[in-house]
C-alpha cells in the first residue's frame, strides 16, 4: 500500500472547503439584503423572528465567503500543479475505480440468488411507489410550502421550525425548477434515493456477509415501518441512511488497513459534510465512526492514521460550518441548537426516562414500539452466544470472521449514540435514529445465517423463520397503511375547503390558525396555481377580508364570534363570508 502523502490531504481539505464556501456564497448571492430580511413573512407564527443583521453584515459575509472559496480554489490549483499531487490524484482515481468495481461485484449473483433479489427488490419498490403516491402530505407539505417553493435562499438559510433538512430540501428545490408538482419535487427524489441506498447497502454487505445474511439485513431493514414510511415522504431520512452506509463501510475499510485509503478517506469526508448538512444529528453517525477509528488505531498503534482521522474530522466540521453560514446569519445559532428536539432535559428527568426511551426506541427500530425490544434482545442473545463460541474456538471460521469484522463495529454503531445522548440529556425522535436500525439488522442477518449454517437440514427452523419473516413484512406494511386514512381524511377537509374558495369570487382571506394557514397555502401553491391568492395570518388594519377561516366547534386559539353562520363547514374548517359593510373593528374579530 502506497502511503498517503501530504499533497492528498492538502487537496482534500482545500477542494472540499472551496466547494462549501462557494456554495454558501452562492446562496447569499441569490438575494438582496432586503429580500433576505423579508423571510419572516413566510412563517409568521409563534412569535419567532429572524436575527437582525445589517446590509453591511450581509455584504461582508458574502464577500468573505467568496474570497475564502477563491483562495481555497487557487490553493487547490497550485497544489495540483505539483508532480506529487498529480500522483496522488492518479492513485485516488485508481482507488475510486477499484472501489466501484468491488461494489458492482457485490451485485453478481447466481441465477437462484438473482431471482430472489429481483423479486424482493421489485416488491419493495412497488410498495414504496404506492406509499409515495398515497401517503398523506404532512411534514413534507410544510417543507414544500415554507422552504422549497420559496427559493434557494429560504431553503438554505431559513429555520423557523426544525423541519428544514437543508440538503434534502435543496435537492427538492432543484427538482422544483423542472416542475412545481409536489410529488415530483418532494417525493420522487426520496424514492430514487431510497432505491439507490438499498442497492448500495446490499452491494456493500454481500461480499462481507454472503448473499443470505446481506439479503436478510437489507430486506428486513427496508421493510421496517419507519423505513417504508420515510421512503414515501420527502423528509431526507433515507439520504441519511445512504450516507451512514458510506461512512460505515469507509470506516471498515480504513480499520482493515485497506489498499485504497484515499478513496475511503474521501468518502468519509464527503459523506460527513453532506450528512451534517442534511440533518445535524448526523453527528451521531460521525461520533460512532471516528470513535471506532480511534479505538482501532490506538489498539494497533497506528498513530499516523489517528492523526489522519483527526484531520478528516476537522475538515468535516469546517465544511459543515461553512455550509450552514447563511442559516446561522439569518436564523441564528440558538434556534439551530435550542429547538425542542435538541434542548437538554433536566438531569433527573432525563435519567428517569432514559431506560424507557431505550426500550421504546429499540423496539420501534426493530418493528414495534411497545414490544419490539423483545425482538432486539433475542437477536443480541444469539450474537452473544456466537461471541461465546468464538472464545471457546467453537464457531466456524467464516461466521467468526463476519462477526469480528462486521458484527463488532455494527454493535458499536448501534450502541454509541446512547453515550452521546446521555451526555446531551436529550431524547431524539425515533426517526432521527432510524439509520441505527441498519446495524441491528446486520446483526440479525449474521445470526440468521449462523443458525441456518448450524442446522442446514432443519425444516422446522426454516418454517419458523419463514413464518416470522412473513409476519414481520405483513405487520410492518399494515402499520404504515393503518395510520394513513385518518390523516388523509383530515387533509381532504383542508383541500375541500380550499376548493370551495375557488368557486367563490377572489378576495383576501384571513387564516390565523397555523395549521389552516400552512395547508391552505400548500394546496393553493401546489394544486390551485392558476388563481392568485392572498392569505393573511393577522388581521391588518384597514383591510377588509371577505373570507375568514377558523376551526369549527370553538377549537384552536382563533374563535371569531360572528352574528352569522359559516358559509362553508366541514369537520376541520369553517369559512365565514363577511358582508362588505361589516365593521372592521368589531368584537367578532377578536381572539378568545
Amino acid at each position: 500500500m502506497t502511503p498517503v502523502r501530504l499533497p492528498f490531504w492538502l487537496l482534500l481539505g482545500l477542494a472540499l472547503l472551496a466547494g462549501c464556501a462557494g456554495h454558501a456564497a452562492l446562496v447569499l448571492g441569490t438575494v438582496s439584503w432586503a429580500e433576505a430580511r423579508s423571510l419572516d413573512a413566510i412563517f409568521p407564527f409563534y412569535g419567532w423572528r429572524t436575527r437582525p443583521f445589517s446590509e453591511a453584515d450581509f455584504s461582508h459575509l458574502r464577500q468573505g465567503l467568496a474570497l475564502a472559496a477563491g483562495l481555497c480554489a487557487v490553493g487547490t490549483a497550485a497544489v495540483v500543479a505539483t508532480n506529487p499531487a498529480r500522483q496522488e490524484l492518479s492513485r485516488l482515481r485508481a482507488e475510486t475505480g477499484a472501489s466501484w468495481r468491488r461494489l458492482r461485484q457485490g451485485l453478481q449473483m447466481t441465477i437462484s440468488e438473482r431471482r430472489w433479489a429481483i423479486g424482493l427488490f421489485a416488491a419493495l419498490t412497488l410498495l414504496r411507489l404506492y406509499f409515495s403516491l398515497t401517503n398523506p402530505e404532512y411534514d413534507d407539505a410544510v417543507s414544500y410550502e415554507v422552504f422549497v417553493n420559496k427559493g434557494l435562499f429560504a431553503t438554505s438559510a431559513y429555520y423557523p421550525i426544525p423541519n428544514n433538512h437543508v440538503f434534502s430540501n435543496t435537492i427538492s428545490w432543484l427538482f422544483y425548477q423542472v416542475s412545481p408538482n409536489f410529488w415530483w419535487c418532494m417525493r420522487l427524489p426520496v424514492l430514487l434515493i431510497s432505491t439507490a441506498a438499498t442497492v448500495g447497502w446490499f452491494a456493500a454487505l454481500k461480499p462481507r456477509l454472503g448473499f443470505r445474511a446481506a439479503t436478510v439485513a437489507t430486506a428486513a431493514f427496508a421493510w421496517l415501518q419507519l423505513s417504508l414510511y420515510h421512503a414515501g415522504v420527502g423528509r431526507g431520512y433515507w439520504l441519511i441512511i445512504g450516507l451512514a452506509g458510506l461512512v460505515f463501510f469507509s470506516t471498515l475499510r480504513l480499520v482493515e488497513a485497506t489498499t485504497r485509503p484515499r478513496a475511503a478517506w474521501l468518502a468519509l469526508a464527503v459523506a460527513g459534510i453532506v450528512g451534517c448538512y442534511t440533518v445535524p444529528t448526523f453527528a451521531y453517525v460521525l461520533a460512532s465512526a471516528f470513535s471506532w477509528l480511534a479505538v482501532c488505531f490506538i489498539r494497533t498503534g497506528r498513530w499516523s492514521q489517528l492523526v489522519c482521522a483527526g484531520l478528516v474530522g476537522s475538515i468535516v466540521g469546517m465544511g459543515a460550518a461553512l455550509l450552514y453560514t447563511p442559516l446561522l446569519l439569518v436564523s441564528g445559532f440558538d434556534k439551530f441548537v435550542g429547538n425542542g428536539y435538541v434542548a437538554s432535559l433536566a438531569t433527573g428527568v432525563f435519567w428517569r426516562g432514559f431506560p424507557a426511551y431505550i426500550w421504546h426506541n429499540e423496539g420501534f427500530l426493530a418493528g414495534q414500539r411497545t414490544l419490539g425490544a423483545l425482538v432486539t434482545l433475542p437477536v443480541l442473545g444469539l450474537v452473544g452466544l456466537m461471541f461465546y463460541q468464538v472464545r471457546r474456538d467453537q464457531l466456524p471460521a467464516e461466521p467468526a470472521s463476519r462477526l469480528r469484522r462486521v458484527g463488532v463495529p455494527a454493535l458499536w454503531f448501534m450502541a454509541l449514540p446512547y453515550a452521546v445522548i446521555s451526555f446531551q440529556h436529550v431524547f431524539p425522535p425515533e426517526r432521527v435514529m432510524l439509520y441505527k436500525a441498519c446495524f441491528f439488522f446486520i446483526l440479525l442477518g449474521i445470526a440468521v445465517d449462523w443458525l441456518l449454517l448450524r442446522w442446514p437440514a432443519s425444516r422446522p427452523l426454516r418454517r419458523v423463520l419463514a413464518v416470522l419473516a412473513i409476519g414481520f413484512v405483513g405487520y410492518e406494511t399494515y402499520s404504515v397503511i393503518r395510520v394513513n386514512p385518518a390523516a388523509r381524511r383530515t387533509n381532504g377537509t383542508y383541500y375541500a375547503a380550499l376548493r370551495w374558495l375557488t368557486t367563490q369570487p377572489a378576495s383576501t382571506v384571513l387564516i390565523p390558525e397555523p395549521t389552516h394557514n400552512l395547508f391552505f397555502r400548500f394546496y393553493a401553491h401546489s394544486q390551485e396555481r392558476q388563481r392568485p391568492w392572498h392569505f393573511d395570518n393577522i388581521q391588518q388594519a384597514n383591510t377588509r377580508y371577505r373570507y375568514v377561516v377558523a376551526f369549527p366547534n370553538d377549537r384552536g386559539f382563533f374563535k371569531p364570534r360572528f352574528p352569522f353562520a359559516p358559509a362553508y363547514h366541514n369537520d376541520e374548517v369553517d369559512i365565514y363570508v363577511v358582508p362588505p359593510d361589516f365593521p372592521l373593528q368589531a368584537n367578532a374579530w377578536r381572539h378568545d
